[in-house]
């Protein structure tokens, strides 16, 4: 099977679940995430990442699932411009 299939297929399956994501893979770094739309991008102890980074799809999914409890229910809710 074909690697660059398997990769366009995670990235669609991803992307579908996670539709505030913009998602994609570089062959050297990994698998990654930036928010999409109007977040403000905060570094402040406690604040939601914008972006997130990973070996692999499924660590990825995880990182993502985490990053909307910290959204819903953290200390410093996701902002929007």
């Amino acid at each position: 099977m074909n690697v660059t299939v398997l990769t366009a297929a995670g990235i669609q399956a991803l992307s579908e679940l996670f539709p505030d994501w913009r998602i994609w893979v570089e062959a050297d770094s990994g698998w990654h995430a930036r928010r999409r739309g109007g977040y403000i991008q905060d570094y402040h102890s406690g604040s939601a990442a914008f972006s997130v980074h990973a070996s692999g799809p499924a660590e990825l999914a995880g990182l993502l699932r985490w990053q909307e409890a910290i959204d819903h229910y953290g200390p410093f809710a996701c902002a929007t411009a």
